[in-house]
């Protein structure tokens, strides 16, 4: 009877172990969700600053790109991308990773369409023209088109987003180093071109 004893209350110990050891790591989700929390909402704010002062620049007849010496690698792209573009367009991990080392090399002429969809794009969907949009010319030979039936769903930030949305250059071609795509959708809660994938085109269930 006693050793029976002694193995109930070991199990009892065991299992308020193991009790503790969830409480513990219960508070330690929390606390991660709340300090996740915190970033998130700090990084949302620091958005709507930049927001904010890029338009008090642009109210004062200032233009934030202009003079910017385009980027003509692509590591350098995409840090021109967080400090130049901040607040206006951000791109996502997906594209980060497909844009390491493309075949498609013209990396200035990709930066000239993030530049139109950061000021041009960005404005329009703010302004509620979005529909004026819809085959408008970026540069000779690139234009912005709806996905269409290529539209799909990607994760940003914890969410569920829809790019909906690409810019395109002509031809026809699906040569990497002659096609360009770059996928995107306005995010409405930021006030941000989320850029989903780019430079290559987009195997789809409709290509």
């Amino acid at each position: 009877l006693d050793l029976a004893m002694k193995r109930v209350e070991a199990l009892e110990a065991e299992i308020q172990e193991l009790r503790d050891e969830q409480e513990y790591y219960l508070n330690e989700y929390e606390q991660e969700r709340e300090r996740a929390g915190v970033a998130e909402r700090q990084a949302q704010a620091s958005t709507f600053r930049i927001q904010q002062l890029t338009d008090q620049l642009r109210a004062k007849g200032d233009q934030p790109d202009e003079g910017d010496t385009l980027p003509s690698s692509w590591p350098e792209l995409q840090d021109w991308c967080d400090q130049k573009l901040a607040g206006r367009l951000v791109i996502s991990a997906v594209a980060r990773r497909n844009s390491k080392n493309p075949q498609f090399q013209d990396v200035e002429q990709v930066a000239r369409c993030l530049l139109w969809l950061a000021n041009t794009c960005r404005e329009g969907r703010m302004s509620g023209a979005g529909t004026t949009l819809r085959e408008a010319p970026v540069e000779d030979g690139i234009r912005n088109s709806p996905c269409g039936s290529d539209t799909y769903e990607f994760d940003w930030n914890g969410r569920r987003l829809s790019a909906d949305w690409h810019i395109k250059n002509g031809g026809n071609t699906r040569d990497p180093a002659r096609c360009l795509r770059i996928y995107y959708c306005f995010d409405d809660q930021t006030q941000q071109i989320i850029v989903s994938d780019m430079p290559a085109h987009r195997r789809t269930g409709a290509t």
